[in-house]
């Protein structure tokens, strides 16, 4: 034995041994390298990188899947020739075959196919990690979104949409259907003037967040028509002003150039307005007859005016007061269930003494002031009220006497008194 182990041969043959062992170690690791990434290439190989698109083979009226990459980098290796016909003919396609696996995830590997025998083909991933899940279909409503509403043709506004068809069928998993909250089909409405009359509008599905879902849509796109309208209503224009003109002078008159304009909103806040208004004129520094141009406010919700500015002409005037007498004091707005009498001022009737310009005050009458006492919130019983004045505009007025003293009584209880009187008076006689 002894003999045999120091014989020369046979320490050649153990070598040869151990070098062919450690040969096939060392193929088998490069090999694995090499798919994993880097190729050996000889000095005659040409080698290129592409994106190479990904098929899944499985029956996919029954599953969806997902975890598959839409690309994975291919690296063609081989004869220049054969890798510039496969480059220009593009045929090559990179697949996972799922046929035989059940739901659930698994690691599957990357195939390919349409690619020349003479091309080494190297894939990066060489496999992927999918999760395969049976398919729910269910029909949902579309609705119609809008964007840059705000930016339409001024004074325009949706009035209504239609969407055909109405309904889309909508395929992925049961788990991500239920996620589904809106399904839309948005239109620009960037200087819309005009009905839309069917717009093609791709269908967008979301969740409760907001998340845009990604899931097959079938139709994937819907023809919407919107028609629109520009409400519209004209209306005065009122003069604002604070302050007071200087001292000696008064404005006999504030005429603005333009009486009238159009403002555009909805038909709803159209309803409630009347007038329009300026902004308010400080007549403290109005020393002169002179124009001032002044910017209107328009009410809220206003989306634009025909004018957005007008002159407003001023007249100045020496400052003129006299009296007016024998104003009459009523009471506005008092219930059907109620009476009331003014006991002062006894006559019921106040002096209102007027200030402003001479040219405004001339002519003035009992009949151009009003003097009143808001009777839609009086309780039963001898009170004393607020007597609110107003006349002319630019003229300022000063009561005699600011507050009434009046009684109130229901009207039952006043025909009750009535009748006592009437009794009383016809026993007397």
């Amino acid at each position: 034995m002894d003999k045999w182990l120091k014989s020369p041969w046979t320490l050649r043959v153990v070598s040869l041994v151990f070098a062919v062992l450690l040969y096939a170690y060392v193929s088998a690791e490069s090999d694995v390298d090499n798919r994993a990434g880097e190729v050996p290439i000889t000095s005659s190989d040409e080698t290129n990188t592409v994106d190479a698109p990904v098929g899944i083979r499985i029956d996919d009226s029954k599953y969806v899947v997902s975890g598959v990459p839409e690309y994975v980098s291919m690296q063609l290796v081989g004869p220049a020739s054969d890798v510039t016909a496969a480059i220009q003919q593009k045929n090559y396609e990179a697949y996972v075959d799922l046929t035989d696996l059940d739901t659930g995830t698994h690691t599957v590997k990357l195939h390919y196919e349409n690619v020349s025998d003479n091309l080494q083909v190297y894939m990066q991933p060489a496999s992927v990690e999918v999760t395969i899940q049976e398919k729910a279909s269910q029909q949902f409503n579309v609705d119609v979104g809008y964007t840059n509403e705000d930016q339409m043709a001024a004074g325009f506004q949706v009035d209504s949409s239609t969407v055909e068809p109405q309904t889309v069928s909508i395929v992925s998993t049961q788990e991500v259907i239920d996620q589904i909250s809106s399904v839309r089909a948005y239109v620009d409405l960037t200087d819309v003037d005009a009905d839309i009359d069917s717009r093609e509008a791709p269908v967008k599905v979301y969740d409760a967040q907001g998340n845009e879902l990604s899931v097959n849509v079938q139709p994937e796109t819907v023809e919407v028509s919107v028609q629109v309208s520009n409400p519209s209503k004209t209306v005065p224009v009122e003069v604002k002003t604070k302050g007071q003109a200087p001292d000696d002078v008064s404005v006999a008159s504030l005429t603005p150039e333009i009486q009238e304009v159009t403002i555009y909103a909805s038909q709803d806040t159209l309803d409630g307005i009347d007038s329009v208004s300026t902004e308010e004129i400080d007549l403290s520094k109005v020393t002169e007859n002179q124009t001032i141009d002044a910017n209107l406010q328009l009410p809220d919700n206003v989306r634009s005016a025909s004018d957005e500015q007008i002159s407003v002409d001023i007249e100045l005037d020496e400052t003129s007061e006299t009296t007016i007498e024998n104003v009459p004091v009523t009471i506005e707005d008092l219930p059907d269930d109620q009476e009331a009498t003014i006991t002062d001022p006894q006559n019921e009737q106040i002096d209102v003494t007027v200030s402003g310009a001479q040219s405004e005050i001339e002519g003035l009458s009992a009949d151009d002031i009003t003097a009143t006492i808001d009777g839609s919130n009086l309780e039963e019983g001898e009170q004393t009220v607020q007597i609110d004045v107003s006349g002319p505009q630019n003229i300022e007025l000063t009561p005699s006497q600011e507050e009434a003293t009046i009684t109130v009584q229901t009207a039952d209880n006043a025909t009750s008194e009535e009748e006592e009187d009437t009794n009383t008076d016809t026993q007397t006689q």
